[in-house]
């Protein structure tokens, strides 16, 4: 009679990834995640990132911001995804109010970047130093992001308007700049409040507050790690809407 046949009832690392990546909730996400963590043999790189971000997703989620910023910094270390690992370790280091090491991992990000992403890490550092007064650095990082943007590139564009608008100089070609990023699918999203606050320095309160109200509406539900990444572009919507209303 040939031996039985053993059966593992343990999942596997990608089981355990499958089901954090589909879990409900941030307990589910992080129980699931730290399950295929803790499986017996060495995990893949790969995997073991994804299970690595799937807990700190669940982290940020709960607010645990110094938790998610270790587990971020331990992405970083292995290798495959670094310009994630940085990037995510850069928000939970916003949302810890440390905007300096916030911005020194996102500029790692955006070192480690494929081509592919170059333009978005660019653009994310280029936020965080408009977020710290550092408007010039900022702009540069603008530029840097366009050489590699395609889709994104209208954006791009009209963010740097925005901030040398707030420099009190008026970009050659403005009106065709905003025209290009309402027509383009990141006119839709992050966009508004770009040509909200545009329009708001050009002395045009109707329409920036059409365009601040929609990007808004856009975020009202927006999940918690998302709202922890746009707390304060939201803030400077709400307040620069609020200016306008009470005048």
């Amino acid at each position: 009679m040939p031996p039985l046949k053993v059966v593992s009832s343990s999942p596997s690392p990608e089981e355990c990834l499958r089901e954090a990546l589909q879990a409900e909730s941030p307990s589910l996400r992080a129980s699931f995640a730290e399950q295929g963590l803790a499986t017996e043999g060495d995990l893949e790189p790969d995997t073991e990132v994804l299970l690595l971000r799937q807990l700190y997703l669940a982290r940020l989620d709960t607010h645990r911001f110094r938790d998610a910023a270790d587990i971020a910094l331990r992405m970083t270390r292995l290798g495959p995804l670094k310009d994630v690992a940085h990037h995510d370790a850069s928000r939970a280091f916003a949302a810890l109010g440390d905007l300096d090491e916030a911005i020194s991992q996102q500029r790692l990000a955006a070192r480690a970047a494929p081509p592919d992403r170059r333009s978005f890490q660019w653009w994310s550092l280029a936020t965080l130093l408009q977020h710290g007064d550092r408007r010039d650095a900022a702009i540069r990082a603008l530029r840097r992001g366009e050489r590699w943007a395609h889709e994104d590139r209208p954006l791009l564009r009209a963010h740097r308007a925005w901030l040398r608008l707030e420099a009190g100089q008026v970009p050659s070609q403005l009106e065709s700049i905003c025209d290009e990023l309402e027509r383009s699918r990141g006119g839709k999203g992050y966009g508004q409040l770009v040509l909200g606050m545009i329009r708001h320095r050009l002395g045009d309160p109707r329409r920036a507050a059409v365009h601040l109200r929609a990007f808004l509406r856009r975020n009202a539900s927006a999940d918690p790690a998302k709202a922890i990444t746009l707390r304060e572009e939201l803030r400077c919507a709400r307040e620069t809407l609020a200016a306008i209303e009470s005048d």
